[in-house]
């Protein structure tokens, strides 16, 4: 067989393998994916979060009651001696 040959017959089995993948393509069924729903909007609400020095939640309080939480802050610097800190966090509403 020559080179010619060769070539001629390599180029016609990639043809026909082309051919059968582009008709494999073409009969594949296109589903719709979940992932194409809009999310569901979860409505989020803002408390406010004593937290020590590292970032860790020591204790929660509702929005509206910050004074308690910044009396929480004073306190618990005060009787560890470390520094804590009052930090707003969104939350899911129940």
């Amino acid at each position: 067989m020559s080179n010619r040959d060769r070539i001629a017959r390599a180029a016609e089995e990639a043809r026909i393998t082309a051919a059968e993948k582009a008709a494999k393509k073409a009969t594949k069924k296109t589903s719709a994916s979940p992932s194409t729903r809009a999310p569901k909007n979860v409505r989020m609400k803002v408390i406010w979060e004593v937290c020590d020095g590292t970032g860790k939640a020591m204790k929660a309080f509702p929005y509206p009651d910050k004074a308690e939480a910044e009396a929480e802050v004073e306190a618990r610097t005060r009787s560890t001696g470390r520094t804590h800190v009052l930090r707003p966090t969104k939350v899911p509403m129940d």
